[in-house]
């Protein structure tokens, strides 16, 4: 069993603060001082529901967030102006690694979905962190290297596994974690996503819904039964 970690007292809001990094991969391991006056001079910042983090037209998007409480919804604009869920970011999630590298957003937009606390720290307090803490470019290249493995991933399916099996990993993907609803998307945008004809699409989730799976309505998919769908693609995998 992992064991509770040092936490400075001086300050009862750094201590809550020190637990809570602790639990990120990215922070284990760190002295709690360094991490104390580390994010003594951070940022705490506060999005209402609804209000955007960063958007690719941002001039400065070279930032680390970190979300402390609430929900972000990351997303891009289809053509037709619909918006895409790419990936949804729980309390204790990192964001943002991209731009903190020097990439672009790349039509990225990010939205807190609730109520948000937010640690926003600049590229110049990563830099100096990582100056006097080395190990942590490593790991901050491995949360990019999974980042990318997932994309290849995707890829991949798109080219061999069966529709039914891309649906149900994107229906995964992108549904709300809590309600398991998937809203504000058509079965052609579904079908661009993963490579697949609108009426296979319709199939499919037919098929899904014939089987309790889903809860299917216009524009809006609901998960009743994400164990089947994760039963699904393990079966696929064997």
């Amino acid at each position: 069993m992992e064991a509770n970690p040092p936490i400075c007292k001086e300050n009862g809001k750094l201590t809550e603060t020190t637990k809570m990094l602790y639990k990120i991969d990215l922070f284990k391991g760190l002295d709690p001082k360094e991490l104390t006056s580390f994010f003594s001079e951070v940022e705490l910042k506060f999005y209402p529901a609804g209000s955007i983090v960063f958007s690719p037209e941002d001039s400065s998007c070279e930032r680390l967030y970190i979300l402390k409480e609430g929900r972000v919804e990351r997303y891009r604009l289809t053509e037709r102006g619909k918006r895409l869920v790419t990936r949804r970011i729980l309390p204790e999630g990192i964001f943002g690694v991209m731009g903190l590298l020097g990439r672009n957003m790349q039509g990225n937009f990010a939205e807190a979905a609730e109520d948000s606390h937010i640690y926003v720290v600049t590229r110049e307090h990563v830099l100096a962190l990582l100056k006097r803490q080395p190990d942590l470019t490593l790991r901050l290249l491995e949360i990019v290297s999974d980042r990318l493995r997932l994309v290849e991933e995707r890829l991949l399916e798109a080219v061999y596994s069966p529709v039914s099996i891309r649906l149900a990993n994107l229906l995964l993907a992108t549904a709300d974690p809590i309600s398991g609803i998937l809203t504000n998307i058509s079965h052609d945008e579904i079908g661009n996503m993963i490579g697949a004809a609108r009426q296979t699409i319709t199939i499919n989730l037919n098929e899904m819904r014939k089987q309790g799976i889903l809860i299917i309505k216009q524009k809006r998919i609901q998960i009743v039964d994400r164990r089947a769908l994760e039963q699904l693609i393990e079966r696929s995998q064997t």
